[in-house]
């Protein structure tokens, strides 16, 4: 948990640093659990989040631009109306509890001067934020909790505000505190981790085992287990900590999973358990850092499993269709035979009479001339027979051939949202979400959203991926159909080569020429990405077909990204990513 009690201490003292003596101007609240208040201090203007969010209570400084509601909340009215204008004193922390009083001088409706708290409680589902009196009475909180949710605390208007329970635990900066951890380690059967975590105050998890980790002890393992000197290491690892923190000051960190790409933790102390520290000058940089990367990374998670659904769901339904079409295809192939028999009948209408149940007619359209058998309704004429082949002609021969035309279409919207559903597994940021999100729009399968004022959203267009060939040749990778269709028919150049993989769904890939003669070598490796990014991308090797753009036509009346080509080579390559790639970004033609 980032926001422990030590990095709750430490972020108060930065605010209070940067913040004290400034003026709140406008406050926003974002949702039921955020608030914005814009603070003017040392002649700068700052933004000060607070969050009551169960999974991501915070507060911090923060340069990110949110939307407000149209409708500010009852809440946010009431922050306005009794802290616009307040002149921000201080933020205070009680211990290391995870609790920060931000105090402002404000003005009532009688001239008075008086101090206002806002409390902002940061304790998972039990977080909130609080705005009190002068006397400590509340006077409103973002989230009400009366006796039925907490027996000993109530957080509703009127009443006094209490602080939640203390925790009985120990100061880490107090020299009986190392001697208590001493004694009572050998008693303890739980993990070292988990002992710490029981006896110091303000720590979190992620802190227990940075202790362990500087000391050079199993965190695993149980504390009773410790050998003297391994907790003198722990208890000196303690000390140390503590003691830097307060006299050299925080040094803010930020943690990625580099396999992954995705934030680990943060924290106001390098947390050298893990192999790389992104160092911040602010403990709010660093915070805010964090959150977003994210909330980023799992709102396009959550756009991309939207995506995924209505694309996967969208396939279900053509499956369906398509063996539905080749039940059909199959039992009404044979229609012809039906057109042979009903000829056949009619041929030897003379010979046949009602009340027959089969015939034994010669086929004259075989040059063997063998008879064949043809089952006849026995309640029906000979004449009306023949009738009743021709019909069941008819109806197969219209089905056959509908059924065909619709295998070929179900196929091609298979192919075609095959190559969206790879897009989607390879979109990276909001901006290609945003994209296939507008080709599925245009594509009838999604209806359009519309903005506050009526309009329909304009996405920030995603452009191709870069990159310089080793042969210093311009490589383009569309990344999506929409990129695609625009890198292949408005960027390209006639003189361009144009690169795709064979028999799969995969980017277009575009060297750019300028007239001269591509090497073998720079061919050889626009192959690899073209291979690289496509469904073949885990094959040990693959087939990538490459032409001239001149060769590359739109499918009429295709869907985006769908297209037909000739006079092409195919070259024979292992998928390879790029080892680097210059820019990611490119200036395309309008």
């Amino acid at each position: 948990m980032p926001f422990d009690g030590i990095f709750i201490k430490n972020i108060a003292h930065e605010l209070n640093t940067l913040l004290a003596g400034g003026r709140i101007g406008k406050i926003h609240q974002l949702d039921r659990d955020a608030i914005v208040l814009q603070v003017r201090a040392n002649g700068e203007n700052y933004r000060l989040l607070l969050s009551s969010n169960p999974a991501a209570a915070r507060i911090h400084l923060t340069e990110k631009q949110y939307d407000n509601p149209e409708t500010p909340p009852v809440f946010c009215m009431l922050l306005r109306k009794h802290l616009s204008g307040g002149i921000v004193r201080g933020f205070k922390t009680i211990g290391f509890e995870r609790i920060v009083f931000m105090e402002v001088e404000t003005t009532d409706e009688l001239g008075d001067r008086g101090i206002k708290k806002l409390v902002i409680e940061i304790m998972g589902r039990h977080s909130n934020i609080v705005l009190l009196n002068p006397n400590d009475k509340i006077i409103d909180a973002i989230k009400h909790v009366d006796m039925e949710v907490n027996r000993v605390r109530e957080l509703l208007p009127a009443r006094t505000y209490i602080l939640p329970p203390q925790q009985d635990k120990l100061d880490p900066t107090k020299p009986e505190t190392w001697d208590v951890l001493k004694a009572e380690a050998p008693a303890c059967g739980r993990k070292v981790e988990s002992f710490l975590l029981d006896k110091l105050k303000g720590f979190s998890p992620v802190l227990c085992r940075e202790i362990c980790f500087r000391a050079e002890v199993d965190d695993g393992v149980s504390a009773s287990s410790l050998k003297e000197h391994e907790l003198d290491r722990l208890i000196k690892a303690l000390k140390e900590m503590m003691e830097g923190l307060e006299n050299r000051g925080p040094s803010p960190c930020l943690i990625m999973d580099q396999s992954l790409g995705k934030p680990v933790d943060f924290h106001c102390i390098p947390l050298t358990q893990y192999p790389i520290n992104q160092s911040f000058d602010f403990i709010s940089t660093a915070a805010e850092a964090f959150y977003n990367l994210k909330n980023s990374r799992e709102f396009n998670s959550q756009r991309a499993n939207d995506l995924k659904k209505l694309v996967e769901k969208q396939l279900d339904k053509l499956e369906k269709r398509l063996a539905i079409n080749l039940e059909t295809y199959e039992n009404n192939k044979d229609y012809e035979g039906l057109r042979l028999m009903g000829e056949l009948i009619t041929a030897n209408i003379y010979a046949l009479s009602k009340g027959m149940e089969k015939a034994m007619l010669v086929n004259y359209y075989s040059e063997a001339g063998e008879t064949m058998e043809i089952p006849l309704d026995k309640d029906r004429n000979p004449q009306e027979n023949a009738q009743w082949y021709f019909k069941r002609y008819t109806k197969a021969r219209s089905a056959f051939l509908y059924a065909q035309k619709e295998i070929e279409a179900i196929k091609s919207e298979i192919a075609y949202l095959e190559s969206v559903l790879f897009a989607i597994d390879n979109a990276e940021g909001a901006e290609q979400y945003a994209e296939i999100r507008l080709e599925l729009v245009e594509q009838g399968y999604l209806k359009s959203a519309v903005t506050r004022g009526g309009r329909k959203p304009q996405p920030v267009q995603a452009l191709p991926l870069r990159i310089l060939s080793r042969d210093g040749f311009e490589i383009l990778v569309g990344r999506n159909n929409k990129q695609n269709d625009k890198l292949t028919f408005k960027t390209a150049r006639h003189e361009d080569i144009w690169l795709h993989i064979k028999n799969f769904s995969g980017s277009h890939v575009v060297i750019r020429t300028g007239g001269q003669e591509v090497p073998d070598s720079t061919l050889v490796e626009a192959a690899e990405y073209a291979a690289y990014y496509s469904q073949a991308r885990h094959a040990a090797k693959v087939e990538v077909d490459y032409t001239y753009i001149r060769n590359v036509k739109k499918t009429p009346g295709g869907k985006p990204g769908m297209v037909i080509y000739v006079n092409y080579y195919t070259v024979v390559v292992t998928p390879r990513p790029p080892e680097t790639f210059q820019g990611a970004v490119l200036k395309t033609e309008r």
